[in-house]
C-alpha cells in the first residue's frame, strides 16, 4: 500500500507510506527557499517518490490532511507572504468592518495586492469563484485535478481526511506508544470546524469521545503576538521565551484579563464574557499593560486552560497516558505542566505537531482505514526518527566543493571525523552541519544544525548577533546524549523527549554544563535527547565531545544547537544553502558530509 499525504495551506508538505511505514517527508519551503510556502509542493512531491523509488502512478492513496480550507487564503498565500503591517491591515480593513459594521467584505479585494496564479504548476486558479460558497468545491476540484494530471492516477485515488483525525493519528502512531490505552489530544486554532479533541486508543483502535470548536487558546495566543508587534503564525515560540521574564506583579492585570473570559467546566470550554473577537477586545483590554506581563500572563493562563482539561479528561476516561498533537503542542513549556500533572503518567509529544505534519498523520489515517475496511489488524510502524529529507552523497560534495572553487577560498579539510569536530567545538568555533538525511520539521536535530559549546555564555551573543540575527531574549537548546538526561534535567517520569518539544526544569550540573543551552531566566530547557538508534553519526559527536571535555559521564554529554538558517529563512536542504548561509554570516565552519570548510583567518 502506497500512500502519499499532503498537507495544504499553511507550510505545505508532502510525505510519502509504504505498508505502514514513513519513507520521507518534506515541506515545499525547503526547496523555494520561502519561509512557511504555501505554494503547491510540488518539489516535494517529487522528493518523495523519488526517495521511496516509486512513480506517481505508483500510488494507491492520496490523502489530504483536511476537508476543507479557505481558498481565498491560498490564493494570496496568507501565512507565508503577509508580513505583519498585512496582518494588522487585515484586522482593520477586513475583519472590523465586517464583524463590527456587518458589512461584505470582500477578500480578494482587500488582499488584491497578494493574490498569486502561478503557485500550482497548472492553471486554472483565475477562473475559481472566490468569496462565494462556490468557491472551496471549485478549488477542491482544482487540486484534483492538478493531481490527477502531476501524479498520472486516477481522481478516485484522491481522499480529503478530517484536519483533527490527522494530527491525532500523527500524534499517536508516530510515536513509540503502544499496547497501553492513551489519550490522543490535539489542540489547534481550526481546522474541519474543531479546535479541540479528545480520543481513546485502546489495542490500536481509535475512538473520538470528545470534540469542540469553543476552544480560543491557540487563537488567543496568535493575536496576542499580534499585539506584541510580532507575527502571528509564526512569532508564537517568542511569546513564550519572552514569558518567563515577567514578574509576578506586571503579570497580574493582564492575566486577570484573560481569566475573565474563557474557563473549563468539565471538558467544556465555556466563557463567563465571550469576546467579539480575538483583536480589537484584547487591544483594548490590555491597552498600556507591560509587554512582559501580557506574555507572562498569556502562558500561564494557557498551562491552566490545558492542564485543567486535560486533568478532567484523565478523570473521565481512566486513561493516564497521553499523545498531545496540533498547533498548541508546539508550546513547550505548556507541555512541561503537563508532563508534571500527576495524573499523566506518560506523555508523548512529536516533532513539529503543527500543520506541516498533517501530511505524515494523512497518511497513518489513510492506512488506518484501509486496514480497518479490510477487518485487517492496525499495524503500523512509529517513526524511528525525524530524518526524512534529502541526503547528499560524498561524491556529490567532492563536486560541488570543486565546482565552487572551496579549496582556493577557504580552508578544506577531507575525510573529518567526528574526533576532529569535536576538537574544534571545545576550542569555540561555532560549526554548521549538513550531514546525513535533512530532518523534517521546525526543529533542527543535528543534520542541518549550527553547533557550539554550550559552555560558553559569550556564544549567544554571537550567533544572536552575528549569524542568526534572533531576539536577545531567546533561549537556545542542547542536544545531549539521552544517557545523561538525569544528569541535566529532573525528569522522574523519564520522559522521553527527542524533538525538543518539551522543556524541563534543569539540574545543577546542567548550570554548569550547559548555560548557553538553557533559558536565560528560569534555566529551563528544552532538550533533543539523543540516542544512537535515532542518530548514530550525531549520538557520537557529542560522544567525542564529551570526551574531549573531561571524559565519559564527567565530561559535557552536550551540544548547544540551533537551526542552520539566517533569521527569516527556511532551514538549509543541499549543500548549496549551506553554503550561502556560511558566506552570509559569520560561521567559523562548515562541516558537509565529511569535508570540512573553515574561514581563513
Amino acid at each position: 500500500m502506497k500512500i502519499l499525504g499532503l498537507s495544504l495551506g499553511q507550510l505545505t508538505t508532502a510525505a510519502i507510506m509504504i505498508d505502514g511505514e514513513v519513507i520521507a517527508c518534506v515541506s515545499e519551503e525547503r526547496f523555494t527557499r520561502y519561509k512557511n510556502d504555501m505554494a503547491f509542493p510540488k518539489n516535494a512531491i517529487e522528493s518523495c517518490l523519488k526517495e521511496a523509488g516509486i512513480q506517481g502512478k505508483d500510488l494507491d492513496i492520496v490523502a489530504m490532511g483536511a476537508k476543507e480550507w479557505p481558498a481565498e487564503y491560498q490564493l494570496t498565500k496568507k501565512f507565508s507572504h503577509f508580513n505583519i503591517q498585512d496582518c494588522v491591515r487585515e484586522q482593520h480593513v477586513y475583519w472590523y468592518p465586517k464583524m463590527y459594521e456587518k458589512k461584505d467584505v470582500k477578500w480578494t479585494e482587500v488582499f488584491k495586492d497578494k493574490i498569486d496564479y502561478n503557485q500550482y504548476p497548472f492553471k486554472g486558479w483565475d477562473k475559481l469563484p472566490y468569496n462565494t460558497p462556490e468557491s472551496w468545491p471549485a478549488y477542491k476540484e482544482f487540486i484534483v485535478q492538478t493531481l490527477v494530471e502531476l501524479l498520472g492516477i486516477n481522481k478516485e485515488k484522491v481522499v480529503f481526511l478530517d484536519h483533527h483525525t490527522c494530527h491525532g493519528y500523527y500524534g499517536y502512531y508516530a510515536s513509540p506508544m503502544r499496547n497501553k490505552p492513551t489519550l490522543m489530544v490535539t489542540l489547534d486554532a481550526w481546522g474541519d470546524n474543531l479546535n479541540a479533541t479528545i480520543s481513546k486508543v485502546v489495542n490500536n483502535k481509535v475512538e473520538r469521545v470528545f470534540s469542540s470548536n469553543d476552544s480560543m487558546i491557540a487563537r488567543l495566543y496568535r493575536y496576542v503576538t499580534l499585539l506584541l508587534g510580532m507575527m502571528p503564525n509564526e512569532h508564537e515560540y517568542k511569546v513564550m521565551g519572552l514569558a518567563a521574564y515577567a514578574h509576578a506583579k506586571t503579570m497580574e492585570k493582564p492575566y486577570q484579563v484573560f481569566k475573565s473570559t474563557q474557563y473549563i467546566d468539565g471538558l467544556n470550554f465555556k466563557y463567563h464574557e465571550k469576546p467579539t473577537d480575538m483583536y480589537f477586545y484584547f487591544q483594548k483590554r490590555l491597552e498600556g499593560m507591560r509587554f512582559d506581563g501580557v506574555a507572562g500572563a498569556l502562558q500561564k493562563y494557557t498551562e491552566e486552560l490545558i492542564t485543567t482539561w486535560l486533568a478532567n479528561a484523565i478523570k473521565e476516561y481512566n486513561i493516564h497516558d497521553v499523545v498531545f498533537s496540533g498547533g498548541v503542542a508546539m508550546n513547550i513549556k505548556a507541555m512541561q505542566r503537563v508532563f508534571e500533572m500527576p495524573e499523566v503518567h506518560k506523555l508523548f509529544v512529536c516533532g513539529s505537531a503543527s500543520d506541516e505534519s498533517l501530511a505524515i498523520g494523512a497518511c497513518y489515517a489513510a492506512m488506518y482505514d484501509h486496514l480497518n475496511a479490510k477487518d485487517k489488524p492496525i499495524e503500523m510502524k512509529p517513526l524511528p526518527n525525524m530524518y526524512l529529507g534529502d541526503s547528499f552523497s560524498q561524491d556529490y560534495v567532492d563536486k560541488f566543493v570543486n565546482d565552487n572553487n572551496l579549496k582556493n577560498r577557504y580552508t578544506v579539510t577531507e575525510n573529518v571525523s567526528n574526533v576532529i569536530v569535536a576538537k574544534k567545538l571545545s576550542e569555540g568555533n561555532v560549526i554548521a552541519r549538513c550531514v546525513g538525511r535533512m530532518e523534517f520539521g521546525a526543529r533542527s536535530l543535528g543534520n542541518r544544525s549550527i553547533l557550539a559549546d554550550p559552555r560558553d555564555a559569550k556564544v549567544i551573543k554571537k550567533i544572536n548577533e552575528k549569524i542568526k540575527n534572533r531576539d536577545f531574549w531567546m533561549p537556545f537548546a542542547p542536544s545531549i546524549l539521552h544517557e545523561r538526561t538525569k544528569d541535566y534535567f529532573v525528569n522522574p517520569k523519564e520522559i522521553f523527549s527527542p524533538y525538543m518539544t518539551i522543556s524541563f526544569e534543569s539540574t545543577e550540573l546542567a548550570r554548569t554544563h550547559l548555560p548557553a543551552g538553557l533559558h536565560p531566566a528560569d534555566y529551563t530547557g528544552r532538550p533533543q535527547m539523543v540516542t544512537k538508534e535515532m542518530n548514530p553519526s550525531y549520538h557520537d559527536l557529542i560522544s567525542e565531545f564529551e570526551k574531549v571535555t573531561g571524559g565519559k559521564n564527567k565530561g559535557i554529554g552536550a551540544v548547544l544547537n540551533t537551526s542552520f538558517n539566517l533569521h527569516g529563512k527556511p532551514i538549509v536542504r543541499s549543500p548549496e544553502d549551506a553554503l550561502f548561509v556560511f558566506e552570509n554570516s559569520d560561521l567559523d565552519m562548515l562541516l558537509i558530509e565529511k569535508t570540512l570548510i573553515s574561514k581563513r583567518g
